[in-house]
């Protein structure tokens, strides 16, 4: 009941407040861990920070296919942490091949699948040429042309009468069934010690690309057992890297005889830590950097002065640490001085953990994550409790699932970064009749006092 409530208290913000698609400059469409994840986190990319207008990150929403706002909320970066990618098995279809013919080294398999116009297999008719006859079928095919979710692993299902075995499976793969490519291989086994039994049925594949195809066959002369079920496991999403980098050229400026160095940082990152690097091979300077959103805005010190050194012998180069700042900053305007001035205008580079956005899946996907808007603004819906709530149940090491953007696309551009004109204000009539009537008592009363002044002073008869 509780759980409920949230939601709904957390649907009832999104929609409250939802913009639409068409107020944002771009949008990523999600890949989902699993469909039925419930909530899910986007660890936001560079590309998304630039693409930012808000310096509070407001400007940024999920979509669902039907282009209703989702309710979401922006947590910092300790959301980002990798949770085990789940372990989704996907069943996968699979048809039997008979093997090469043991009594015939000429013999080769012909294979013949008739397939739909998306590719799925619907049937496979399979011969031995050249062979005495067809053996018990005992290598598979499988049809992963359905499949869009990147593979990990196989897992091989047998009935759990079968004799004990340990055999060596190849995968092959292909996209057309005719040219293969052999791509990884492992180790079946189902062996058994009175009541102890070692079963051993994942095959791990290649990440290095994916086919429609799959053919497994054991390494001869060994078969395989009858199988009953064939499940593929997702892959785990490649792991964030705890800090990010980003490195900015600067411009050389004079203030008199000062000299000091501007940035423009084109991103909204919530900046960490930063560290200045001269141009030079070895270098030693005073540093202090000051930052403001815009020109209309004092500077304000983020760091230093402190000592810069990077001094280079032989292979090792040694080198001063970055500066922690006390808060995160998403400043634009930056500048360096330096004591003395360097000969070249030093690279300012700053480091940041990615913030995660996290969002209750609605309504029916693709859903998609949209950056970038002058006039749109999200309303963090209180989602945080429901989160609280669900690890509390889970253990605190739980984190709702990965959505991972995938290629960018334009969907306003410029035109959403265009704040739309102020309405003009309605004239409030009540407001100035009011006015008038106090202005016109006001006066009235102050004519009949001088009325009455002016009879007092008039002389008696």
């Amino acid at each position: 009941m509780k759980r409920a409530a949230v939601l709904m208290l957390c649907t009832l913000a999104a929609n409250a407040f939802a913009g639409q698609r068409s107020d944002y400059a771009q949008e990523w469409p999600l890949r989902l861990a699993r469909e039925d994840g419930g909530a899910f986190r986007v660890v936001l990319s560079e590309a998304m920070y630039r693409a930012a207008h808000d310096p509070g990150l407001a400007d940024i929403e999920v979509f669902n296919a039907a282009g209703e706002s989702l309710p979401a909320t922006l947590l910092g970066p300790e959301g980002a942490s990798a949770q085990e990618w789940p372990r989704q098995d996907i069943a996968v279809p699979w048809f039997t091949l008979p093997p090469d013919n043991p009594n015939d080294t000429d013999a080769d398999w012909n294979l013949r699948a008739e397939r739909d116009d998306r590719g799925r297999v619907m049937r496979v008719d399979a011969t031995v040429q050249n062979g005495a006859g067809v053996p018990p079928s005992r290598d598979l095919l499988l049809d992963l042309s359905q499949i869009r979710t990147p593979l990990a692993a196989l897992r091989l299902d047998w009935r759990t009468d079968v004799e004990p075995f340990q055999n060596t499976v190849v995968l092959s793969g292909s996209d057309d069934l005719q040219h293969w490519n052999r791509i990884s291989e492992g180790v079946v086994a189902d062996l058994r010690n009175g009541e102890e039994r070692l079963r051993r049925n994942r095959v791990e594949l290649a990440r290095e690309r994916s086919f429609r195809y799959l053919r497994v066959a054991a390494v001869a002369p060994a078969t395989l057992p009858a199988f009953s079920a064939v499940h593929a496991e997702a892959a785990p999403p490649p792991p964030e890297p705890e800090w990010r980098w980003i490195s900015i050229d600067g411009q050389e400026q004079r203030d008199g005889d000062h000299v000091f160095y501007r940035y423009r940082v084109d991103a909204r990152l919530p900046a960490r830590q930063l560290d200045v690097r001269a141009n030079a091979g070895n270098s030693v300077a005073s540093w202090t950097v000051l930052s403001r959103d815009d020109a209309q805005r004092p500077w304000a010190t983020r760091a230093g002065p402190w000592t810069g050194y990077r001094v280079a012998s032989g292979d090792s180069v040694e080198s001063s640490t970055p500066q922690l700042l006390a808060s995160s900053v998403r400043d634009r305007d930056w500048r360096v001085d330096a004591v003395p001035p360097p000969n070249a205008p030093p690279v300012l580079v700053l480091g940041y953990r990615p913030e995660v956005l996290v969002f209750l899946a609605q309504g029916e996907g693709p859903y998609t994550i949209a950056v970038g808007s002058a006039n749109a603004r999200r309303r963090d819906a209180p989602i945080t409790t429901l989160l609280d709530a669900l690890q509390r149940r889970h253990g605190a090491d739980w984190k709702p699932y990965p959505a991972l953007p995938e290629a960018g696309r334009v969907l306003s551009g410029g035109a959403a970064l265009v704040a739309a004109p102020k309405p003009a204000q309605p004239q409030d009539w009540r407001s100035l009749l009011l006015w008038i009537v106090l202005v016109a008592g006001t006066l009235l009363v102050v004519a009949m006092a001088l009325r009455l002044l002016g009879a007092q002073k008039e002389p008696k008869p």
